[in-house]
């Protein structure tokens, strides 16, 4: 990842969709680019390779609970022209 943003939401009754969508939208907002690719803990998300509204969600053991990992993997230049689905 070049550029990342590390995302803290531990809102049990939160869905983790919400969570990552919470946490792009604040990447956008900071860095004027639409991330594709957020880490996120294993106990948070056991599934991999799953894809959320562009975003690539990927599991590893280095992120804590309910933490989310948001940023630019290597192939974002289509990132950079895309911009958030809602910004509401």
């Amino acid at each position: 990842m070049r550029v990342g943003l590390l995302w803290f939401d531990d809102a049990p009754k939160k869905e983790v969709s919400l969570k990552v969508k919470e946490a792009a939208e604040r990447y956008f907002e900071k860095f004027g680019r639409w991330p594709n690719l957020c880490y996120v803990s294993p106990h948070s998300f056991p599934l991999e390779g799953v894809h959320l509204d562009g975003l690539r969600l990927l599991s590893s053991p280095l992120v804590l609970p309910d933490h989310f990992w948001v940023g630019e993997g290597h192939h974002s230049k289509e990132a950079e022209k895309r911009a958030p689905k809602s910004q509401g």
